[in-house]
């Protein structure tokens, strides 16, 4: 099969470049508009069966079959050199016997054999993730003009897309608003909708208290969201029964900084010495009902990550969190939250959303991977800026957050920048 790009100025022209070159069995593979006009990818001599092949999955190591053994064979399949020398044992058959009987082993060993793709099959998968690419992308921009026919839908994506939000979301929840519906109720359900994508645990995560570890990378406020859980706990309960650890021995002032939070709080805090001595150091505080583990901050693309979270599967008893910071970009919160799965998070506590005016992005994020939200963070007073999410007062925000962030800078704000 030979595959060739045809470009031209119009549709028609380029099926008469195809015809006219490869025939009239020329197969079209894709075609795709271009700068300049349109690009189609056809094919002659097509093959159906290498198409089939092409849309298998490639295998990349098979292994070849172990011939039997001659001493599995049966008899009549012996040949007469075998009969021979069983025969005519004469001085010297022992050992040509043992000889023959390594060389049938090691024909036996299974010898594995890598196998190359065919150039044609690889260059017909690339085409077929191409022509699919483009009929997702185009079937997406059909769905998106006609839900733009209908304005109010229209209006829901535009709020939606400036708070935020992703594409495949918004469109997800802008095809459930009737046609007819009035401004007012057509806000009204996409909020609702919105709201009921998120899944918000039934109950406060720390009621059941037991060992939790804050996990996520650099800079996304874990320490400061342990000292408002730990405050939050206390203040049901008492300080007493609050234990809080740092495994935190790489960041300078990491240790110091949940030190003083501890002061601050009238609680004990330890330190595990690496994640290795976590564990026994959390058979030594069993009889907190509360403890509060503090990790060291983490790089998603950090090669050690899966390794430096094996010590969270030798400690009995330990649940993870994932801490998002709401003001990062939705694809640089999908690949925290990817990279961070080892870590096999229960839910997502989101940060900084008093530093973000699309905190759409970091909700489609969550809602993608169905990840429970359990707290939001949105200053740093202890515990005071701490919140149970609640999925209806959280979109709601959306827009508060969205207004606050176009406001004008005023001049304290501009004095306070300037020192």
């Amino acid at each position: 099969m030979r595959i060739k790009r045809f470009q031209a100025p119009d549709m028609r022209t380029a099926l008469r470049l195809v015809r006219d070159e490869q025939g009239p069995h020329a197969v079209i593979l894709s075609s795709s508009h271009v700068d300049g006009g349109v690009e189609v990818v056809a094919a002659t001599d097509y093959d159906e069966a290498l198409m089939r092949q092409a849309m298998r999955p490639a295998l990349d190591v098979t292994q070849a079959k172990p011939e039997a053994p001659a001493a599995e064979r049966p008899a009549g399949d012996q040949t007469l050199p075998e009969v021979h020398c069983r025969a005519v044992a004469g001085p010297g058959a022992r050992a040509r016997r043992e000889e023959a009987a390594e060389r049938a082993a090691l024909r036996a060993i299974p010898v594995p054999v890598t196998q190359v793709e065919d150039p044609a099959i690889a260059e017909v998968r690339r085409e077929l993730a191409a022509m699919r690419e483009m009929i997702e992308r185009e079937m997406g921009r059909f769905a998106e003009e006609r839900l733009r026919g209908v304005p109010v839908r229209a209006q829901a994506l535009d709020e939606l897309a400036a708070y935020g939000c992703e594409v495949e979301l918004a469109r997800s929840i802008v095809a459930s608003i009737p046609a007819d519906a009035d401004r007012g109720r057509a806000r009204g359900l996409m909020l609702g909708l919105l709201a009921k994508s998120l899944v918000i645990p039934a109950r406060d995560p720390l009621e059941q208290g037991g060992v939790v570890a804050l996990v996520g990378p650099t800079g996304v406020g874990k320490t400061t969201t342990i000292a408002k859980l730990a405050a939050r706990y206390a203040a049901a309960r008492s300080p007493r029964d609050v234990a809080l650890v740092t495994t935190d021995t790489y960041r300078v002032g990491g240790r110091e900084q949940l030190a003083t939070y501890g002061r601050l709080l009238g609680m004990p805090v330890f330190e595990a010495g690496g994640e290795q001595g976590l564990p026994e150091l959390l058979d030594r505080l069993a009889d907190y009902p509360l403890v509060l583990v503090d990790t060291a901050g983490l790089g998603q693309r950090d090669r050690a990550l899966a390794a430096r979270f094996n010590w969270m599967g030798a400690a009995r008893r330990l649940r993870s969190w994932l801490v998002l910071p709401a003001n990062a970009q939705a694809e640089d919160l999908d690949e925290v939250v990817r990279r961070f799965r080892c870590a096999a998070p229960e839910g997502v506590i989101l940060t900084k959303l008093d530093e973000t005016g699309r905190l759409g992005a970091a909700l489609s994020v969550v809602i993608r991977h169905r990840l429970p939200l359990g707290y939001i963070a949105d200053g740093q007073r202890v515990p005071e800026d701490l919140h149970r999410a609640e999925a209806h007062r959280l979109v709601l925000r959306l827009g508060e957050l969205r207004r606050a962030a176009e406001l004008p800078v005023t001049t304290t704000e501009k004095a306070d920048a300037a020192a």
